[in-house]
């Protein structure tokens, strides 16, 4: 059965390919890989970020608020057809702690209600109430997607899923032709060989993980994919990553 919903802190840091295997190897002491690693490689994810027509959800981010949402479109397979699984996503941001809940549901379900307004059919009530929720914010802001963002992953985690790490490399975007039909895309980060590493938690670090952190001198930082894309691609700006706090 898929999760719907999660709460959790997540904390970002920027690594070299050389930390990266060091830290799998450290984090394999005590996580397992996910499921969805197979001989080692990464899999994929395919995002859609919706939008106002000016990016005021994106530019309101970037502000720093004590409090942001966003909703996307992620799919975990490319080319799509009709039949296969995509999610749909509100994600919110309160002093740290995140929520997510997403419906799943056909693509070409998806297309139906994104170009032809026909509600998808929820198959629970969970999924019809998160449905509503998303649905309410799409059409209170007019939103609509606005940014394609992919992605390759390598996930690890514990037994019951509480604590995840994930690593991210290749990281691209696309700001124009919006869907999830083509790849075409452009680097988000200019040294490709960087790895965005993200811990996910429902409590506290473990007292292991936050001595890894600490002896190895990493510090997590500011870090959005759709922000940094949105700066370098439309606005120009120059991004910078800025160390927020320790461990």
């Amino acid at each position: 059965m898929q999760q719907l919903t999660f709460n959790r802190f997540e904390r970002k840091y920027l690594v070299t390919t050389e930390q990266k295997e060091m830290l799998i190897k450290l984090l394999e002491l005590n996580l397992t890989f996910d499921e969805n690693i197979i001989n080692g490689l990464p899999y994929h994810i395919y995002n859609l970020y919706y939008d106002t027509d000016d990016f005021e959800f994106i530019r309101y981010s970037l502000s720093k608020p004590a409090y942001k949402d966003k909703v996307r479109l992620r799919a975990y397979h490319y080319p799509l057809t009709d039949d296969d699984l995509v999610f749909l996503e509100i994600k919110k941001k309160y002093e740290g702690r995140v929520n997510k809940r997403r419906i799943v549901l056909k693509y070409g379900d998806f297309k139906d209600f994104l170009i032809q307004k026909e509600e998808p059919n929820a198959p629970d009530y969970i999924n019809q109430q998160i449905f509503q929720e998303i649905d309410y914010l799409l059409k209170k802001s007019t939103l609509k997607p606005k940014a394609y963002i992919a992605y390759d992953r390598l996930a690890l985690h514990n037994n019951d899923d509480s604590l995840r790490v994930t690593f991210d490399q290749n990281m691209r975007f696309r700001s124009n032709h919006i869907s999830l039909d083509n790849d075409d895309s452009n680097p988000i980060l200019d040294d490709q060989t960087m790895w965005l590493m993200e811990i996910k938690s429902s409590q506290n670090f473990p007292l292991w993980l936050t001595k890894i952190l600490s002896e190895n001198k990493l510090y997590s930082q500011s870090f959005s994919k759709y922000g940094k894309a949105y700066q370098k691609f439309i606005t120009g700006e120059k991004y910078e990553h800025t160390t927020i706090t320790s461990h």
